[in-house]
Formats: structure tokens, sequence, C-alpha cells
């Protein structure tokens, strides 16, 4: 499982660096905020897809140390194959096959039109979750993970924003269901 450090603010439209800075101004107190929120609930998602493949009978090796995608070689383009090359995996771990859970978002998003905010900020879990055969690195399972939760009522509540909070931790949990419940059938 590869998930950021902290939860963290993103401003997609907000593209050139001028935009991004007026964005990163305008919600500086949204960030602050947003950076102190727990990623405990996430990270505990290692733990439970083990539990909830041990319930189904399955033999489960967990990897305690997160896997740095970015530094397994590459493979180039094939059809239902992974495009990282896993098999190193295979003996290092004595595993078969590899669930990743690859979260590349987490915090919340706000959608900006160069300057100008088009919409209110969200609660935000961008992934995504695959099981690959180490035999040939193909896909057996791929799920893309993206949970966006609005704040219900009023976001604008500095310092502690509720609203958003709620959302964020909404978000987290929404994508540990989307997770555990194909696996758990």
């Amino acid at each position: 499982m590869s998930a950021p450090a902290k939860a963290d603010t993103n401003f997609p439209g907000a593209a050139c660096l001028l935009c991004l800075a007026a964005a990163s101004v305008a919600n500086s107190s949204l960030t602050t905020h947003t950076q102190a929120l727990p990623v405990d609930d996430l990270l505990r998602l290692k733990a439970d897809v083990a539990e909830t493949l041990r319930k189904k009978g399955q033999v489960v090796t967990v990897i305690d140390q997160p896997v740095k995608l970015g530094d397994l070689p590459k493979l180039d383009a094939a059809p239902n194959k992974s495009r990282i090359d896993f098999s190193s995996l295979r003996s290092k771990y004595g595993i078969d096959k590899l669930l990743v859970i690859d979260i590349d978002e987490l915090g919340m998003t706000r959608s900006y039109a160069s300057y100008i905010p088009t919409g209110d900020p969200q609660g935000v879990v961008n992934g995504v979750g695959y099981l690959v055969n180490l035999a040939d690195n193909s896909y057996e399972w791929y799920l893309p993970l993206r949970q966006v939760k609005s704040a219900a009522g009023k976001w604008d509540e500095a310092p502690s924003f509720p609203g958003l909070t709620n959302a964020y931790f909404q978000a987290v949990e929404g994508t540990r269901d989307a997770v555990l419940q194909p696996l758990a059938e």
C-alpha cells in the first residue's frame, strides 16, 4: 500500500504559477487544517484487507514496509498487464499474487478556472487498487478509487472546517468500503 504521508489540498485548474499561488493564498487556512488531518483510518486499510482475505481462507503475507512503485522496473504497455514489473517481489516475499493499493491524492480538492474557484472544496481520496499475478504481471482485479464528498451545509467555517472535515472522513470511509466490499464477496 502506498499513500501520502499526510493529507493536503489540491487546486486543479489553477494551472499557471501565478494562478496556483493565488489559489494557495486564498485557501491557506484550509490547507493548514487539511495537513493536520489524520491518515490513520486509510492506513489501517492494509490490515483490514489482510483480515478480510484471511476470513475467506486465503493465505496472506503482509508487506510491512511500503513498496515504492517508482523504484520498480517498468514494462512495455500490454493489454491487461501491469506497466510495473513486480516479479522481483515474488521471490523476495514468497508470494504468487500482489494486491496493490496506491493512493495518490488524499485531502481536499477545489477546482479553479485560472484564478477563479469554480466550486466549493470537497474531501477527496483518489487512487487505484489492483491484484497482480506475479508469474506474468497480469491484472486479475482492477479497481479505480475516486471518492469525492461535499460538505453538508456550510464549508467555510475556519479554522476547524467541521463540514469539510466530515466530508474528508466520508471520502476515506467510502474508499475503505470500495476496496473491502468486493474482496469480501
